[in-house]
C-alpha cells in the first residue's frame, strides 16, 4: 500500500494518540559508545562509568504511536524503555544510513515468507524518501511489492527538499533537507496541535541557507541539534562539531528562531569526538545547551 496524501490516518480503532513527551531512545552516532571494537580512552572510560556515558544509536519515540528512526539497537531500546511497538502507527526515517534505518527488522511484521500479518488490524505507515524505500526493498530481496500488503505497511514517500504531513491527531511534520553525506537526508519540524513546536536536527552539519530560510518561518520551543564531532576540528563533515553547535545556537537566538525559553539539546555523539557526558555538560552549560543521553525525556508542552 502506498500513500501520498497530505493527511495521514491512524488505526481503525481510533486516532493516533498525542504524545506528552519526546523520549531520546539513543544518543550515539553510528558506532555507539563504547564502540564495538574500540579501546580508545573515551570508550574505556564509558565502560567503567556506565550510566549516561553508554550511548546506543540515535532514535526518538513519541508516545506509543510515533517513532523517528529505526536502527540496529531497536530491540534493545524496546526492552530498556518498555516500549510497545505493536502500537506503533507512524515511523519517520531521517535517512537510509544503517544506524538510523535497519529495515530487515520490519520483516517481522509478518510470520515468515508466506505467513500472516502479525498486526492485521494496525497498519504501520513508513515515512521516508525514495532512498529509504529502496533500502527497504533491498532488505526484502526485491520483494517489497509482493509482501507489503501482508506486512501491513503503508509507504509514504517524502520529498527531500520540503514536505508536509499532517497526522489524524493534528500533529504536523515538515521534512526539510539535512546537510549530511547521504542522498535524501531529512530533518523534521514538528508542530503539536496546541502550538508547541520542536525540531529534530540530528545527522546534519551546518544548515544550508535554504534550510535557514525555512527555520525562520517558525518559533521553536525545543530544538535538537547534531553534536557528533565534539572536540574535533573539522568542517563540512555532514555533522556538527561542538564549535559548530555553538555557532548554530547563537544564530538561532539572534534571528529569533529560538527564544529565551527555547530548550536547545544536542545529541548524536561519536566516541571520536573525545567527550564523556560530564565533558559535554561542562562545555555546553555556559551556553544554555543540554547534552542528550539515552533515556532523556523532554516534555512537549510549555
Amino acid at each position: 500500500m502506498t500513500v501520498n496524501a497530505n493527511v495521514i490516518g491512524g488505526d481503525p480503532q481510533g486516532k493516533t494518540a498525542l504524545p506528552g513527551e519526546l523520549l531520546i531512545c539513543g544518543s550515539g552516532a553510528s558506532e555507539g559508545i563504547p564502540a564495538l571494537f574500540c579501546t580508545c580512552a573515551i570508550c574505556r572510560q564509558a565502560r567503567l562509568n556506565g550510566g549516561r556515558d553508554i550511548r546506543s544509536r540515535t532514535a526518538y519515540q513519541l508516545g506509543d504511536d510515533i517513532r523517528i528512526d529505526f536502527g540496529p539497537d531497536i530491540y534493545y531500546q524496546r526492552e530498556k524503555f518498555q516500549l510497545h511497538f505493536e502500537k506503533l502507527r507512524h515511523l519517520f526515517i531521517t535517512h537510509p544510513h544503517k544506524d538510523h534505518f535497519y529495515p530487515v527488522q520490519l520483516s517481522y511484521h509478518i510470520h515468515g515468507e508466506e505467513g500472516p500479518a502479525m498486526l492485521a488490524d494496525f497498519p504501520l505507515t513508513l515515512h521516508g524518501t525514495a532512498e529509504v524505500m529502496a533500502q527497504l526493498d533491498r532488505a526484502l530481496n526485491g520483494k517489497l511489492a509482493q509482501r507489503i500488503d501482508r506486512m501491513r505497511l503503508v509507504l509514504d514517500e517524502l520529498d527531500p527538499v520540503r514536505c508536509v504531513r499532517t497526522l489524524d491527531n493534528g500533529m504536523k511534520f515538515t521534512a526539510v533537507g539535512a546537510n549530511h553525506d547521504c542522498a535524501g537526508a531529512l530533518n523534521y519540524i514538528v508542530e503539536m496541535p496546541d502550538g508547541f513546536t520542536f525540531f529534530i536536527g540530528t545527522d546534519s552539519g551546518p544548515f544550508t541557507e535554504e534550510t535557514w530560510r525555512i527555520l525562520a518561518e517558525f518559533r521553536f520551543d525545543l530544538m535538537i541539534l547534531d553534536g557528533t564531532g565534539g572536540l574535533l576540528n573539522i568542517e563540512n563533515s555532514g555533522h556538527h562539531t561542538g564549535r559548530e553547535v555553538l555557532a548554530a545556537a547563537e544564530r538561532l537566538r539572534r534571528e529569533g528562531i529560538a527564544g529565551p525559553h527555547t530548550r536547545i539539546v544536542t545529541n548524536h555523539f561519536a566516541h571520536c569526538g573525545g567527550m564523556l557526558h560530564a565533558d559535554l555538560e561542562k562545555f555546553y552549560a555556559p551556553h544554555g545547551i543540554e547534552p542528550g543521553y539515552d533515556g532523556m525525556r523532554l516534555p512537549l508542552h510549555r
